[in-house]
């Protein structure tokens, strides 16, 4: 399920560091201020919307989407709509994007945590980031912990021990990944308990469905009246 994970955290860890380079001399047209480029104007408190319906209708669109079927509709958990499609493309960013499983939220490694929620401070979600030119972005350690909390629901982690962190600036700092891609899938089930769901969910290589890329089971919890992450399988 991990076969195509896109970008590794060393070649990360690299584009910071050309990231500071580029920042020092004032070369890059791209670059923008940290005023201009801190997380809380770009971040997003509703997930994008996803494409969904009767499959025979399909068709691909220009750019990259997330075509949706099965058991798509919002449900209850102890008086808290969860909607499947938004979690569904959770676990697939975990999973496929970023090599992620975990029984809890704190058995993510730091590294991973941070990007994941330095991605979400300014995109809505992985799949349609198609970044034509590279864009500096950074965020500061409250901004960090707050979408943690958000994604999570804990912000415990050592976050000052990622390699996107740059002590000096007190700032965590990234260039805007390139995940662009399609994403096809059918949640195959939703199962509600207490104060849980757990969604599984089917992923395709094609729009068609005929050939199975792989299976994530994501358990949503609801903790102060919002859903979060508690745990992620992959098969």
């Amino acid at each position: 399920m991990r076969s195509k994970a896109i970008k590794t955290l060393s070649i990360l860890c690299a584009a910071v560091l050309v990231a500071a380079c580029f920042c020092a001399c004032n070369s890059d047209p791209n670059v923008k201020s940290d005023e201009e480029t801190t997380g809380s104007s770009g971040s997003s408190d509703a997930y994008r919307v996803v494409e969904s319906g009767n499959e025979q209708d399909e068709k691909e669109k220009e750019g990259f989407h997330a075509y949706g079927s099965g058991k798509t509709d919002p449900v209850k958990v102890n008086g808290t709509e969860v909607k499947p499609e938004d979690f569904a493309l959770r676990s697939y960013e975990l999973s496929q994007m970023m090599g992620q499983t975990f029984s809890k939220p704190s058995e993510i490694p730091v590294d991973a945590a941070v990007q994941y929620a330095f991605v979400h401070l300014f995109f809505p979600d992985f799949h349609s980031i198609n970044n034509k030119a590279l864009e500096y972005r950074t965020a500061t350690a409250d901004e960090i912990k707050t979408e943690l909390k958000k994604q999570f629901g804990t912000d415990d982690f050592a976050i000052t021990d990622s390699v996107l962190y740059n002590a000096g600036k007190k700032l965590f700092e990234m260039w805007t990944p390139e995940y662009g891609t399609n994403i096809y899938y059918t949640i195959d089930a939703v199962n509600v308990d207490g104060d849980t769901a757990e969604i599984i969910t089917t992923f395709y290589n094609e729009l068609k469905r005929s050939t199975m890329m792989g299976r994530t089971t994501i358990t949503v919890k609801v903790q102060d009246g919002k859903p979060v992450i508690a745990a992620l399988k992959a098969e």
